[in-house]
């Protein structure tokens, strides 16, 4: 028999126990109802994790727009990387034994770098605590395609891979500044970091596409949620492959001569303002990153400095268009005194006597240039650098474009400006200065952009267009400009007789730019501490092209500068002013299939001659300006030398159809809503209605004769 206190004992134990039991029951049944009423636990909306993963079970595949030169020709494109996975779970096909950890890490090592025992630890880590599978930090990611199928081939036991979407640049270093670099943004996004991929991001990012249902209480609703898929833009710059294609050799030859500690190339197609090859130093590649961590900032739009003795262009105009200039006039060379301070020519003013005006611009004379901004007057030098847009962003498209900055208060100030000290531009604000000069006075725009193709509906919804942005000088000015700047190469006294391209009259101007600093700026003659620059033109007399260069700072075999730099001017303008129609197609063989170019929206001549450009045959149909519609549709491919047709609305007149394919006359036939009756098969060899035959005028059917050659 048990005692009165056991039992008491008992009694109180049974009862605690049952308290417990309550409280549990309590709290689960609490908890059910909890989430039974705002469908959450610790914070998470179940049901809104339930329709978000029914969501994205059915998310389609989209891909990042692509960036082509100016013909289609890719630049940049979609690409995958690779993750390098080890498989423990022994349930799996494909898993690594304990017995093969050894050898693997010994093939790791060979594959992906590193040491033995950096993968050894980490597997033995991944055994020891029952993972699924391990990864291996840096060393295992970013693999490219054709390092992940040398590895794939060996069947490295447990080893699989995790593709990622990744960006391909199929031409290396190939104008990477302004290309620019895209990143891993999470494991199944990129996003633009520099240059056009960062700018123009938002019209490359694709958007994903979703067809899902909402689901409440269990059940599926009727109500449907879709969102369409679709691929990012893609853009087609300005650059012409061929003649980037030297411009990058001539670069990387002054770069291995000069080491200069940046350098900057572009040529500028003067009647559009596309920029056609553009380059920078240094330079990185954008799919190895090679180079990226040295220098990735755009000097075209991103980098102000001091142009130096190139100003002295702008200045010559201004004067020139204000009746300020004689170029038969003299003056003393040497030095000139502006209020407290000494300005002196480059050869530390000795200068060269008594000479012209005309002699000064070719010699680079600073007392020259004083001269003429006093004669003209520091409010009207200042107003002429405002109507030549400095100080104000270009509006290219770049963000982050600076502006550049000028000190302009006092007299000493404003002579400087004259020569190009105290005033900072970029590249960008200079090429659309000088574009007044080398054009009929209107400045103009400079282009990157040729057009942006949205792939979904093969619609051009950006083209570019001649832009004027201002005119600072008359028509009569630009061209006095060109012809007193030919002093600088032809005259017996110029400075850039190298300049000169062989057959062709060229007219431009040198500089050379101290460098400021906390301490004043850098002594003249020391070129390592110096801004070298040219600006070129030509043919003179009705300029094509013009190309700036700019080299900072050479540390190296600086007495080949003007020879270093009139190799890449004379060899790539040389190259630019011969090129062709064939010159501007796309780079395929025979028999390779092309690229249809869209063209919808774009202007008739322009869609001309980009379907000509990529080996096709434009067949237009009407008069008007603009294509309306086209067949085929852009984007996809056919063989070479097929036909195009370009719908532009207007008059619409009966072709000469024959030698067509009877596919062709059909094509144009429904494009055109007239009943084509034929006989015969191969090629057409009559037609019952003359070329030339406006359709308004009654046509509504036309018969034809097919026959086989």
């Amino acid at each position: 028999m048990l005692n009165k206190g056991n039992m008491k004992r008992s009694h109180g134990a049974i009862i605690f126990m049952l308290c417990i039991l309550t409280g549990v029951i309590f709290y689960i049944g609490s908890r059910f109802f909890s989430v039974a009423v705002t469908h959450s636990v610790d914070h998470v909306n179940l049901e809104q994790r339930a329709q978000n993963l029914y969501e994205n079970q059915d998310q389609e595949s989209v891909k990042r727009g692509q960036i082509y030169d100016s013909i289609g020709n890719v630049l940049a494109e979609n690409s995958s990387v690779y993750t390098a996975i080890i498989v423990l779970q022994k349930d799996q096909p494909k898993y690594l034994k304990n017995s093969q950890v050894n050898t693997v890490s010994k093939e790791l090592t060979q594959e992906l770098g590193g040491d033995a025992s950096y993968y050894k630890k980490i597997i033995k880590n991944g055994i020891k605590h029952h993972y699924f599978q391990v990864q291996f930090g840096s060393n295992g990611v970013n693999i490219s395609q054709e390092k992940y199928r040398t590895i794939k081939k060996k069947n490295i036991p447990g080893l699989i891979f995790e593709a990622h979407p990744a960006r391909l640049y199929p031409n290396g270093q190939f104008a990477s500044d302004l290309i620019g670099e895209a990143s891993s943004s999470g494991l199944n996004k990129i996003k633009g970091v520099s240059g056009i991929e960062g700018s123009w991001n938002k019209q490359l990012t694709e958007q994903s596409g979703v067809s899902a249902n909402n689901i409440k209480n269990g059940n599926l609703s009727q109500k449907t949620k879709n969102v369409e898929a679709k691929n990012g833009y893609d853009i087609y710059t300005t650059l012409n492959t061929k003649l980037q294609s030297t411009l990058e050799d001539k670069m990387n030859a002054l770069q291995a001569d000069m080491q200069p500690k940046q350098a900057f190339a572009a040529i500028v197609d003067t009647k559009t303002g596309d920029i056609v090859a553009e380059t920078q130093r240094p330079t990185y590649n954008a799919t190895t990153k090679s180079g990226f961590g040295n220098f990735w900032s755009n000097l075209l739009v991103q980098e102000p400095y001091e142009p130096g003795s190139v100003l002295k262009g702008i200045t010559l105009a201004s004067a020139i268009d204000t009746n300020n200039w004689n170029g038969d006039n003299t003056y003393s060379s040497g030095k000139i005194q502006v209020d407290d301070k000494v300005v002196k020519d480059w050869n530390n003013g000795d200068g060269w006597g008594r000479i012209s005006y005309t002699d000064g611009i070719a010699l680079s004379s600073n007392v020259a240039m004083v001269l003429t901004e006093q004669k003209m007057g520091s409010t009207t030098w200042g107003k002429y650098l405002d109507r030549f847009q400095f100080l104000k962003p270009t509006d290219m498209g770049f963000s982050s474009e600076t502006s550049g900055s000028m000190n302009f208060r006092y007299p000493i100030e404003q002579a400087n400006t004259a020569f190009g000290q105290g005033i900072k531009v970029t590249p960008a604000q200079m090429i659309q200065a000088y574009s007044a000069i080398a054009g009929n006075g209107e400045e103009i725009k400079p282009n990157i952009i040729s057009k942006i193709v949205d792939p979904n509906t093969q619609k051009v919804i950006y083209s570019a267009k001649r832009t004027k942005v201002a005119k600072p000088i008359k028509e009569s000015t630009a061209k006095a400009t060109r012809k007193e700047l030919e002093n600088v190469i032809y005259n017996p006294k110029g400075l850039g007789a190298m300049y000169a391209i062989p057959n062709v009259k060229t007219t431009g101007k040198s500089g050379t730019a101290q460098i400021s600093t906390s301490a004043g700026y850098t002594q003249p003659g020391d070129n390592t501490n110096e801004i070298h620059s040219w600006m070129g033109m030509a043919p003179s007399d009705n300029p094509r092209y013009m190309m700036y260069i700019v080299v900072k700072e050479p540390q190296s075999n600086t007495d080949n500068i003007s020879k270093d730099m009139s190799n890449v001017f004379v060899s790539t303008m040389e190259q630019a002013l011969q090129m062709n129609t064939s010159d501007k197609k796309a780079v395929i063989s025979d028999k390779q299939q092309t690229k249809i170019p869209a063209v919808k929206n774009e202007s008739m001549k322009k869609a001309k001659s980009e379907i000509e450009a990529n080996h096709l045959k434009p067949e237009v149909i009407g008069d008007g300006k603009v294509v309306k519609n086209q067949y085929p549709l852009g984007g996809g491919k056919t063989l070479l030398n097929q036909r195009v047709f370009i719908v532009s609305g207007g008059n619409v007149k009966v072709p000469n159809m024959q030698g067509w394919s009877k596919k062709d006359v059909k094509n144009w036939g429904r494009l055109v809503d007239i009943k084509i009756n034929s006989s015969g098969e191969g090629f057409l060899v009559e037609q019952s209605v003359l070329p030339d035959t406006r359709i308004a005028d009654g046509i509504h059917e036309i018969t034809v004769k097919f026959k086989t050659p």
